[in-house]
């Protein structure tokens, strides 16, 4: 080639690919500031925003570990000051003081099984 420009080579797939484990790195340093405790709940709040946005346009699974702490219906972040957390019968209920949401996890009593 004389003094002419080459083409860009054109990467086949690997785009889709780099664009999931950036959006996961990415995943996994807003959960290390969630899940902090040093931090401030205002550096908190904003980083679980980005984290529901960025699961939400990359289609990313929420770690379980995370999900329980925020609530479903206001997207708040639970703490001991805006929530309830109780034990009944076996299942975990958590109450949101901000909307009153109340969340049951777990399965609760087995005793219907033989």
């Amino acid at each position: 080639m004389s003094g002419g420009i080459m083409a860009k080579k054109r990467s086949i797939g690997g785009f889709k690919s780099n664009r999931k484990n950036k959006s996961l790195d990415v995943q996994q340093s807003l959960i290390s500031i969630i899940v902090d405790i040093h931090n401030t709940p205002i550096l908190r709040q904003s980083a679980t925003q980005k984290l529901l946005a960025l699961n939400r346009k990359h289609r990313l699974e929420m770690p379980k570990y995370i999900g329980v702490m925020i609530c479903k219906k206001c997207q708040i972040l639970y703490n001991s000051k805006n929530s309830s957390t109780r034990i009944k019968h076996g299942q975990i209920i958590k109450t949101c003081h901000v909307c009153q949401d109340v969340r049951r996890l777990g399965g609760g009593p087995k005793h219907h099984r033989g």
